[in-house]
């Protein structure tokens, strides 16, 4: 019997091939044309041929599971935006000065001691001032010139200066004794009177206490030459002591004028303040003053080792060791009971009075 193809009515249901009543779905017309595509482009996907595909092995596989694993995703980090920094405090403003302003103070000041006044006032904030800082203005520099006085004291009782003195001092003592007339005139071998006298007169003037002296006088040239370099490293040491001394002098100058001229530039804005660095510059100026009035004190400290290595090296060193020749000489001859003439005599005579005021000098 054939089947009834005639579609059914709106609103009428389907039946299935077991007769049971199917549902009719209405689609609108846009959805219906939507559907339509859609199966005609699976008809079409499923009808082309199949693509070839690319299997990675099993090994590669984990590793590349356990990269991606292991490698954890790093955050994108902006980079932060530069602002300006705002620091409270109190706001530096230099005083306006030059070194003008400065020499016309002390006109008669160093160029570099204007200079490092110029540095200290430009250094000073006059919103953060205080008395503290007025009172101990530049009091260091006046500390270390105490300390630098007292090693003045020092240096001047230094054991080199005392043993160098001495060596020359007993020297001089003994040349100073030696009657070379007396000696050329006596004879060799002394008495009891001779020996008598000998004890009660302090001169020299037998054989016998000739080669004593002489034995004596060659020891003191001796210590005289191994003093000789401790006498150079100790006038190395005042000449830095002087200079150290002149150094503190212009950094307390510097500081005075500094003082001076803050006490001015704060006279009507903070008086109690200018007050303090007054009396600051006034005090340093006194330190100032020492300083300068014990420059020839200094230099006479430098010129007494001088003095000491001219008379060991021109007298100590080269007269003396030809003299005690002559005296080595002379006692010789007078052990051999041979006399010298009188102008052998005269001539070591003058030669002594010559070594004598060169040391005395």
């Amino acid at each position: 019997m054939p089947q009834n193809k005639t579609p059914p009515s709106r609103g009428s249901m389907l039946v299935d091939d077991q007769g049971r009543l199917r549902p009719t779905v209405i689609i609108p017309p846009a959805a219906r044309a939507r559907t339509l595509k859609a199966k005609a482009a699976e008809a079409a996907q499923h009808d082309a041929p199949a693509g070839s595909t690319v299997v990675a092995p099993a090994g590669a596989r984990d590793r590349t599971r356990s990269a991606n694993a292991a490698e954890p995703e790093t955050p994108v980090r902006t980079p932060p935006v530069a602002r300006p920094t705002a620091i409270p405090g109190v706001e530096r403003k230099r005083i306006a000065v030059g070194l003008s302003d400065i020499g016309k103070l002390s006109p008669l000041a160093k160029p570099a001691v204007l200079e490092q006044a110029l540095r200290l006032i430009q250094s000073f904030v006059v919103e953060s001032a205080r008395d503290r800082q007025a009172v101990l203005w530049g009091h260091h520099l006046q500390l270390d010139y105490s300390d630098l006085v007292s090693r003045t004291l020092e240096l001047s009782q230094a054991d080199v200066l005392k043993k160098a003195t001495g060596y020359i001092g007993r020297m001089t003592d003994i040349l100073g004794s030696i009657d070379i007339e007396a000696v050329c005139g006596a004879p060799s071998r002394a008495g009891i009177f001779g020996e008598y006298f000998k004890k009660t007169n302090s001169r020299i003037d037998t054989a016998g206490e000739l080669e004593t002296a002489r034995i004596e006088l060659d020891q003191l040239v001796r210590l005289m030459g191994e003093a000789l370099e401790q006498l150079l490293s100790f006038k190395e040491t005042l000449e830095q002591h002087a200079r150290r001394i002149e150094g503190i002098g212009d950094e307390a100058e510097a500081s005075a004028l500094a003082a001076s001229f803050l006490s001015d530039h704060l006279r009507a804005i903070r008086p109690p303040l200018s007050q303090r660095f007054l009396e600051r510059g006034m005090s340093l100026t006194q330190t100032v003053a020492q300083i300068r009035s014990g420059a020839s004190m200094r230099e006479v400290q430098i010129e007494q080792p001088l003095r000491l290595i001219e008379a060991i090296q021109n007298v100590a060193l080269v007269t003396v060791p030809g003299f005690l020749g002559s005296i080595a000489a002379l006692t010789t001859m007078l052990d051999s009971n041979r006399k010298l003439t009188p102008t052998e005599a005269g001539e070591l005579a003058y030669q002594l009075r010559n070594i004598l005021q060169q040391l005395k000098e």
